[in-house]
Protein backbone atom coordinates (compact mmCIF):
# COMPACT_ATOMS: atom_id res chain seq x y z
CA UNK A 1 0.00 0.00 0.00
CA UNK A 2 2.90 2.45 0.76
CA UNK A 3 3.62 1.83 -3.51
CA UNK A 4 0.25 2.53 -3.88
CA UNK A 5 0.36 6.19 -1.89
CA UNK A 6 3.70 7.02 -3.73
CA UNK A 7 2.31 6.54 -7.22
CA UNK A 8 -0.64 8.36 -6.41
CA UNK A 9 1.27 11.26 -5.19
CA UNK A 10 3.54 10.97 -8.13
CA UNK A 11 0.95 11.17 -11.09
CA UNK A 12 -0.40 14.20 -8.30
CA UNK A 13 2.56 16.41 -9.24
CA UNK A 14 3.26 15.41 -12.50
CA UNK A 15 -0.52 16.26 -13.48
CA UNK A 16 0.17 19.93 -11.68
CA UNK A 17 3.41 20.35 -13.61
CA UNK A 18 1.57 19.61 -17.01
CA UNK A 19 1.14 23.29 -17.79
CA UNK A 20 5.01 23.91 -17.68
CA UNK A 21 5.63 21.57 -20.36
CA UNK A 22 2.99 23.03 -22.70
CA UNK A 23 5.78 24.53 -24.96
CA UNK A 24 6.98 21.57 -25.70
CA UNK A 25 4.77 19.52 -27.95
CA UNK A 26 6.79 16.09 -28.16
CA UNK A 27 7.71 16.44 -24.95
CA UNK A 28 4.14 17.01 -23.67
CA UNK A 29 2.80 14.34 -25.65
CA UNK A 30 4.83 12.24 -24.55
CA UNK A 31 4.07 13.06 -20.73
CA UNK A 32 0.09 12.63 -21.45
CA UNK A 33 0.51 9.07 -22.67
CA UNK A 34 2.48 8.10 -19.51
CA UNK A 35 0.24 9.53 -17.34
CA UNK A 36 -2.42 7.73 -19.36
CA UNK A 37 -0.99 4.48 -19.00
CA UNK A 38 -0.48 5.13 -15.58
CA UNK A 39 -3.91 5.99 -14.88
CA UNK A 40 -5.11 2.73 -16.23
CA UNK A 41 -3.08 0.90 -14.59
CA UNK A 42 -3.88 2.70 -10.97
CA UNK A 43 -7.28 1.69 -12.07
CA UNK A 44 -6.87 -1.52 -12.06
CA UNK A 45 -4.55 -2.03 -9.47
CA UNK A 46 -7.33 -0.20 -6.90
CA UNK A 47 -9.81 -3.03 -6.71
CA UNK A 48 -7.25 -5.61 -6.13
CA UNK A 49 -5.47 -3.27 -3.12
CA UNK A 50 -8.92 -3.03 -1.65
CA UNK A 51 -9.53 -6.99 -2.09
CA UNK A 52 -6.48 -6.90 0.20
CA UNK A 53 -7.21 -4.37 3.07
CA UNK A 54 -10.30 -5.49 3.49
CA UNK A 55 -11.26 -8.69 5.06
CA UNK A 56 -13.73 -10.85 4.50
CA UNK A 57 -16.13 -11.56 7.28
CA UNK A 58 -16.85 -14.97 8.80
CA UNK A 59 -20.06 -16.19 10.14
CA UNK A 60 -19.84 -18.52 12.57
CA UNK A 61 -23.00 -20.08 13.87
CA UNK A 62 -23.07 -21.44 17.19
CA UNK A 63 -25.72 -24.01 17.93
CA UNK A 64 -27.85 -22.68 20.73
CA UNK A 65 -27.85 -26.33 22.60
CA UNK A 66 -25.95 -29.62 22.80
CA UNK A 67 -29.16 -31.15 22.85
CA UNK A 68 -30.93 -33.50 19.71
CA UNK A 69 -34.52 -34.01 19.82
CA UNK A 70 -36.31 -37.52 18.69
CA UNK A 71 -39.85 -37.23 17.20
CA UNK A 72 -41.07 -40.41 18.70
CA UNK A 73 -44.63 -39.12 18.27
CA UNK A 74 -45.58 -42.20 16.04
CA UNK A 75 -44.03 -44.60 18.57
CA UNK A 76 -46.77 -42.94 21.23
CA UNK A 77 -49.76 -43.46 18.64
CA UNK A 78 -53.16 -45.75 19.13
CA UNK A 79 -55.81 -45.31 16.75
CA UNK A 80 -55.73 -41.91 15.88
CA UNK A 81 -54.99 -40.25 19.32
CA UNK A 82 -50.96 -39.53 21.17
CA UNK A 83 -51.08 -41.16 24.46
CA UNK A 84 -49.78 -39.25 27.11
CA UNK A 85 -47.15 -40.24 29.53
CA UNK A 86 -48.55 -37.92 32.08
CA UNK A 87 -52.73 -38.21 31.84
CA UNK A 88 -53.23 -36.36 35.44
CA UNK A 89 -51.02 -33.42 34.38
CA UNK A 90 -53.72 -32.11 31.85
CA UNK A 91 -56.83 -32.55 34.62
CA UNK A 92 -55.12 -29.50 36.21
CA UNK A 93 -55.28 -26.41 33.47
CA UNK A 94 -58.35 -25.53 31.66
CA UNK A 95 -58.70 -27.34 28.08
CA UNK A 96 -61.15 -26.70 25.01
CA UNK A 97 -63.39 -28.91 22.82
CA UNK A 98 -60.54 -29.43 20.02
CA UNK A 99 -57.36 -30.59 22.42
CA UNK A 100 -54.80 -33.03 21.47
CA UNK A 101 -51.48 -33.89 21.61
CA UNK A 102 -50.01 -32.75 18.31
CA UNK A 103 -46.32 -33.88 18.63
CA UNK A 104 -43.87 -35.79 21.49
CA UNK A 105 -40.38 -35.82 21.23
CA UNK A 106 -37.47 -37.54 23.08
CA UNK A 107 -33.85 -36.56 24.17
CA UNK A 108 -30.83 -37.19 26.71
CA UNK A 109 -29.70 -34.19 28.56
CA UNK A 110 -25.83 -33.55 28.69
CA UNK A 111 -25.57 -35.98 31.73
CA UNK A 112 -27.60 -39.02 29.73
CA UNK A 113 -31.05 -38.84 31.29
CA UNK A 114 -33.62 -39.65 28.99
CA UNK A 115 -36.88 -36.95 29.44
CA UNK A 116 -39.55 -36.84 26.92
CA UNK A 117 -41.99 -33.19 25.94
CA UNK A 118 -45.15 -33.47 24.98
CA UNK A 119 -46.72 -30.46 22.85
CA UNK A 120 -50.34 -30.05 23.89
CA UNK A 121 -52.68 -27.86 21.79
CA UNK A 122 -56.07 -26.38 22.70
CA UNK A 123 -58.75 -24.53 21.51
CA UNK A 124 -62.33 -23.99 20.79
CA UNK A 125 -64.32 -24.19 17.73
CA UNK A 126 -64.35 -20.90 16.67
CA UNK A 127 -61.34 -19.66 17.02
CA UNK A 128 -59.20 -19.86 14.13
CA UNK A 129 -55.73 -19.97 16.40
CA UNK A 130 -55.76 -22.07 19.99
CA UNK A 131 -53.26 -22.40 23.22
CA UNK A 132 -50.50 -24.48 23.34
CA UNK A 133 -48.73 -26.05 26.38
CA UNK A 134 -45.65 -27.97 26.55
CA UNK A 135 -45.32 -30.78 28.95
CA UNK A 136 -42.23 -32.46 30.61
CA UNK A 137 -40.35 -34.60 32.81
CA UNK A 138 -36.95 -32.38 32.30
CA UNK A 139 -35.45 -30.52 35.16
CA UNK A 140 -33.49 -31.87 38.72
CA UNK A 141 -36.56 -34.47 39.56
CA UNK A 142 -37.34 -36.89 36.92
CA UNK A 143 -40.03 -37.98 38.71
CA UNK A 144 -42.07 -34.77 38.31
CA UNK A 145 -44.10 -33.63 35.25
CA UNK A 146 -44.52 -30.43 34.62
CA UNK A 147 -46.90 -28.39 32.39
CA UNK A 148 -45.78 -24.46 31.03
CA UNK A 149 -47.57 -22.80 29.05
CA UNK A 150 -46.20 -22.18 25.62
CA UNK A 151 -46.92 -18.07 25.02
CA UNK A 152 -44.92 -17.98 21.80
CA UNK A 153 -46.77 -21.05 20.24
CA UNK A 154 -50.37 -19.24 21.62
CA UNK A 155 -52.30 -16.70 19.89
CA UNK A 156 -52.66 -13.70 22.44
CA UNK A 157 -56.73 -13.39 21.91
CA UNK A 158 -57.57 -16.05 23.91
CA UNK A 159 -61.54 -15.21 23.98
CA UNK A 160 -61.65 -15.13 19.75
CA UNK A 161 -58.29 -16.82 18.45
CA UNK A 162 -57.89 -14.68 15.40
CA UNK A 163 -54.02 -13.44 16.11
CA UNK A 164 -51.66 -15.96 15.09
CA UNK A 165 -48.89 -16.89 17.32
CA UNK A 166 -45.41 -16.02 17.10
CA UNK A 167 -44.25 -19.66 16.22
CA UNK A 168 -46.46 -22.07 14.52
CA UNK A 169 -46.73 -25.08 16.92
CA UNK A 170 -47.70 -27.10 13.56
CA UNK A 171 -45.10 -26.21 11.86
CA UNK A 172 -42.28 -29.44 12.95
CA UNK A 173 -39.09 -27.03 12.27
CA UNK A 174 -40.18 -23.78 14.16
CA UNK A 175 -41.29 -26.05 16.91
CA UNK A 176 -37.95 -28.01 17.36
CA UNK A 177 -36.05 -24.21 17.48
CA UNK A 178 -38.57 -22.90 20.18
CA UNK A 179 -37.92 -26.10 22.36
CA UNK A 180 -34.11 -26.36 21.72
CA UNK A 181 -33.92 -22.12 21.48
CA UNK A 182 -36.21 -20.76 24.02
CA UNK A 183 -37.77 -23.60 25.69
CA UNK A 184 -34.43 -25.65 26.71
CA UNK A 185 -31.60 -25.07 28.00
CA UNK A 186 -27.91 -25.82 26.18
CA UNK A 187 -28.00 -28.69 29.03
CA UNK A 188 -31.49 -30.04 28.79
CA UNK A 189 -33.21 -28.08 31.35
CA UNK A 190 -36.24 -25.83 31.37
CA UNK A 191 -34.80 -22.35 31.08
CA UNK A 192 -34.86 -20.38 34.13
CA UNK A 193 -37.98 -17.90 34.25
CA UNK A 194 -40.09 -20.41 32.86
CA UNK A 195 -43.22 -21.19 35.53
CA UNK A 196 -45.05 -24.07 35.23
CA UNK A 197 -48.92 -24.33 35.26
CA UNK A 198 -48.86 -27.64 36.65
CA UNK A 199 -47.24 -30.53 38.33
CA UNK A 200 -47.62 -33.98 39.08
CA UNK A 201 -45.59 -37.15 39.83
CA UNK A 202 -44.14 -38.15 36.46
CA UNK A 203 -44.43 -42.01 37.42
CA UNK A 204 -47.77 -43.04 37.82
Amino acid sequence: MKKFAKSVICISLITLAGPAFAKTGPVNYALENAIAHTDAQLAAAIPAAQDLDVPVPVIVRVPASRIQLADITDKCTHGDQVVSAFPTVYKMFPSEENSRIIKVFAYKDVKGTEHRIEVYYTGGDWMQYGLSYVITDAGENRSLARAFFASQLSTTDRENGEVAPKVNPFDAGALVDFLLNDFLDANGKVKIGLSSVASVPALQ
